[in-house]
């Protein structure tokens, strides 16, 4: 996942915090604030999003995050919003879900 780097220094002071959660969202899973923790450190300007040029550091360390990135930029607008990274958390998870299901057989009656 593109956020996986632990190993990053924190981002400097943010000039403007993160557009909140919806309020109906449930609290986040530890996986999810593991997510955002490192969200805040590759967003360096604190503006919410992470551009192509604050990704390039993942990049550096971890080249197959590129394609992590155009995959999750689902709208090719060059930024990922927590939005996008939480959809494609869903995705992924939904495609785990499938194929457990898939390799547990048809449920029985």
């Amino acid at each position: 996942m593109l956020l996986g780097l632990a190993l990053l220094r924190p981002a400097p002071a943010q000039t403007a915090p993160a557009a909140p959660a919806p309020a109906t969202t449930a609290a986040p899973s530890a996986g999810e604030r593991q997510a955002l923790q490192w969200f805040s450190m590759l967003d360096a300007d604190g503006d919410g999003r992470i551009s192509l040029d604050e990704a390039r550091v993942a990049f550096r360390l971890k080249p197959s995050l590129r394609r992590t990135f155009r995959e999750t930029d689902t709208n090719g607008d060059g930024y990922l919003t927590q939005e996008e990274i939480r959809a494609a958390a869903d995705r992924r998870r939904a495609e785990r879900q499938r194929r457990k299901a898939a390799a547990q057989g048809p449920a029985s009656p």
